[in-house]
């Protein structure tokens, strides 16, 4: 390369890789990039070079006449397979110009090759670099806030992110399919965290429980309010439970999803649709489209990117660490401290089938911290909870479910003395609710005498 006299004015700091074949022409390099202001390390070989930027971060590197485009993509590559966004600097032989070496994150500083223009370009790579460092550091950060909920290191949960993180990437539908009790709603609030930051809306519709014309009204408006279509811009549209919704409802989905518009209830204008549409179910949707129960194209529309949720009962590796936070959300909840499993009882959890999923784990735990206050719960102590939420609770005559309502609330009165916002919390109902209950069992109201006396006899 060209003799090197003077630097730049403006100077960053960072980590820039040089290589060049000629050990006096790399000297050279080295020192005109500490002229700079930056820290030269300089590699002999281009094999350890691609070695070096792929196990520790540059900010920029150097390369002197490489013999071809291909020597510097595969060191490119190194680079991002490494997961660094290194910027890249060429410098061509005189023979080499013309050569297509520049891309994305290569400049290609063509003869004369001063000491002032290597500056330039130095300082353009590493603030390039340092963009891409801060865009990857803000990336990764939502992604850990959007896995946070994500409980579990078994390759199914694995799996489970990967495809999480790959529907953030795009704003196409996505259908989440799950058991009961699985999580698909939490997978779902993680994609919309990964693609919106939690900035923009999140909304819900549960078409298992709204009727069609509520339906309808809820998405498009009613006149009044506007619908949910307009009021989620921007964000997130989850169709909770969407095998549930009415024929109807989802030939009208169908049109809005195909033109990527809608018309507000009341009005012949159609409006650019600016929402995320995901959607879950427990059902195989393409089985009811051929029984005439799902509108074909609404499953052709979702099932593009389609999300599995493994149930519990497949990655029981992941049971152990689920407990763990059900436990501690139970001990934030109840302001005590945080409770363990005995060996015992851990086995006779992964022994069980869990056919309700994590929501059941949650609730089996949460109803021993309920009923007792040992610092170890045993499998004698879940046991119970076990086998009534199996398939033969609802065979067995000795617990119907207000009885088993009314046994946890008791035991958690008795529990908290009494105390009936502590009752309440721990039960998660509200105060009225919880007074009603009592009253219900021939407790005096709230503040009488006796009012937070031990359970009465049923």
């Amino acid at each position: 390369m060209s003799d090197i006299a003077s630097s730049a004015t403006i100077r960053l700091t960072g980590r820039v890789a040089v290589w060049s074949r000629d050990e006096r022409a790399r000297q050279r390099l080295v020192l005109a990039i500490q002229q700079n202001g930056y820290e030269a390390v300089e590699f002999a070989t281009i094999e350890t070079l691609r070695t070096g930027i792929a196990s520790s971060p540059f900010s920029a590197c150097v390369i002197d006449e490489p013999d071809h485009p291909d020597v510097v993509r595969a060191t490119e590559q190194a680079a991002r397979q490494g997961g660094h966004p290194t910027q890249f600097v060429v410098l061509p032989s005189l023979g080499a110009r013309g050569m297509p070496f520049g891309g994305p994150v290569c400049d290609v500083l063509e003869p004369p090759q001063t000491a002032e223009r290597l500056g330039r370009a130095l300082f353009a790579a590493v603030g390039r670099s340092r963009l891409l460092a801060e865009n990857l550091n803000l990336k990764r950060r939502l992604e850990s806030r959007m896995f946070e909920d994500l409980v579990g290191h078994s390759e199914a949960m694995d799996t489970l992110r990967r495809k999480v993180g790959e529907a953030s990437e795009h704003e196409r539908p996505v259908l989440i399919h799950g058991e009961a009790g699985a999580g698909t709603s939490i997978v779902s609030r993680a994609i919309h965290l990964a693609r919106c930051g939690g900035r923009r809306p999140f909304l819900k519709i549960s078409c298992s429980v709204l009727s069609a014309a509520v339906v309808q009204a809820e998405l498009f408006g009613d006149g009044r309010n506007a619908g949910r279509f307009a009021s989620a811009t921007g964000g997130t549209l989850l169709l909770e439970d969407v095998e549930a919704l009415a024929l109807p409802v989802q030939e009208q989905l169908v049109k809005v999803l195909e033109e990527k518009q809608y018309r507000p209830t009341g009005s012949d204008t159609p409006l650019p649709l600016q929402v995320r549409i995901l959607a879950s179910t427990h059902c195989d949707l393409q089985q009811l489209a051929a029984a005439g129960k799902f509108h074909p194209g609404l499953v052709r529309h979702l099932r593009v990117d389609a999300i599995h949720v493994p149930p519990l009962r497949d990655r029981m590796e992941d049971l152990s660490t689920l407990a763990e936070q059900f436990l501690t959300e139970c001990a934030v909840r109840e302001g005590q401290p945080v409770r363990k499993l005995s060996p015992e009882a851990l086995e006779r959890m992964r022994q069980y089938n869990w056919p309700e999923n994590c929501r059941e784990l949650q609730n089996v735990i949460s109803r021993c911290c309920s009923l007792s206050t040992a610092t170890i719960i045993t499998a004698e102590m879940i046991e119970p909870w076990l086998e009534k939420s199996a398939d033969d609770e609802a065979t067995d005559p000795g617990m119907t479910l207000a009885s088993m309502e009314r046994k946890l609330i008791e035991a958690t009165f008795n529990r908290f003395a009494g105390n009936r916002e502590l009752t309440a919390k721990a039960l998660k109902i509200g105060l009225r609710t919880l007074s009603g209950k009592l009253r219900e069992y021939g407790y005096p109201p709230r503040g009488g005498p006796g009012s937070n006396r031990e359970a009465r006899a049923a």
